[in-house]
């Protein structure tokens, strides 16, 4: 059991990813939210961010809203699309809507010459 557990947690370790937080309105006070509208799937389920107002919260389902969570998002709505009862599909997909959050660069990043 010592040697499953050790592999689950080198596992995890190695599959983080950076998620980008930004802001919904004005850049007044710390990031909240996600920096644009993301979509993520996996299997039949498609999972969408929507950068939400200060205050709003997680909107969304229990699974969904432990990921942002634990990601580090205060406020975001969420819309899913498909067969979104396997919970195991439908983590998946909030996963890799998070993974595209620094698929793009935004104007924020440009380097001025």
């Amino acid at each position: 059991v010592q040697v499953a557990i050790k592999g689950a947690l080198v596992d995890a370790k190695i599959n983080l990813i950076p998620v980008r937080r930004g802001y919904w309105g004005n850049k007044i006070g710390s990031v909240h939210t996600v920096p644009s509208k993301v979509t993520g799937k996996c299997g039949s389920v498609r999972v969408r961010l929507v950068p939400a107002p200060r205050g709003t919260g997680i909107v969304g389902a229990p699974c969904s809203k432990k990921i942002l969570q634990f990601a580090g998002i205060d406020d975001c709505y969420t819309s899913s699309m498909g067969c979104t009862r396997t919970v195991e599909n439908f983590c998946k997909a909030t996963y890799d809507a998070l993974t595209h959050t620094y698929g793009y660069l935004s104007p924020d990043f440009w380097i001025s010459p």
